[in-house]
């Protein structure tokens, strides 16, 4: 028998977790994802009202995350998810089982590896132009099972006018067609052909292939709304940077 459950693709960091400091005074009801170090500073929690949430979708529909954490951020997410996930922004879908879906990564693989070199001239030039603006940042190149996906530039100390520097952040190279994402205290810069919307018309198709079930996307950055514009409705956090410009 078919699966007639609803299709949720939804995003993880600001829009179904997110760390304390942005809680804004709210109940840490429940951790979600430990940092790299452990720190519980720089770990994530959920609200009541997300945990709520979270267990609602993960029993009621087919949940899967759409996220831009790679393979290593992603097992230190501390919910059960019982689905597929597409992670490391689109590069990687990975199968029930946890394993990387093949057909994907083979595609991946074939689109990514011309653009190496792009890449490295993103992160080099990006690098010089944070140094000669004064913006404090570490960054690098994300890589999933020896792919190079996308170009990451991160705060190191966030400010106002640091936040407003790395969003103005001039890289002078041709980036017409690269997905340009910030939101928090990161930028990525992802090439054209890869990324969260490329993934989830694959899977939609995948396990939706006839359109009979609902779909629903959720997400926070302004940069989601092109993955979430594949299903049939959309679902925003009020504290995101979606609802900011509405």
């Amino acid at each position: 028998m078919a699966d007639a459950r609803p299709l949720v693709f939804a995003d993880l960091d600001d829009t179904l977790f997110q760390t304390r400091r942005k809680m804004n005074g709210d109940d840490t009801h429940r951790q979600a994802a430990v940092a790299a170090n452990g720190d519980p500073r720089k770990s994530s929690f959920m609200t009541a009202q997300q945990s709520a949430l979270f267990n609602w979708l993960n029993t009621t529909t087919e949940l899967i995350p759409v996220t831009a954490r790679s393979g290593d951020a992603f097992s230190r997410v501390d919910l059960p998810f019982q689905s597929w996930a597409i992670i490391s922004n689109g590069a990687i879908i990975l199968q029930p089982d946890g394993t990387a879906h093949e057909p994907w990564s083979d595609k991946m693989h074939a689109h990514l590896a011309p653009l190496d070199a792009q890449m490295q001239d993103i992160l080099d030039v990006g690098r010089a132009m944070a140094d000669q603006a004064g913006i404090d940042v570490r960054s690098w190149i994300v890589e999933e099972e020896a792919m190079r996906t996308y170009v990451v530039f991160k705060l190191n100390v966030v400010t106002p006018e640091s936040l407003n520097a790395l969003e103005n952040l001039h890289i002078p190279l041709h980036l017409e067609n690269w997905t340009r994402h910030f939101n928090a205290e990161t930028l990525a810069l992802i090439p054209p052909g890869s990324g969260k919307t490329a993934a989830t018309e694959y899977l939609h198709q995948h396990l939706n292939d006839d359109n009979a079930r609902p779909t629903m996307g959720f997400g926070d950055s302004l940069s989601d709304l092109h993955y979430m514009r594949i299903t049939d409705i959309l679902m925003i956090p009020t504290r995101s940077q979606i609802a900011g410009t509405l």
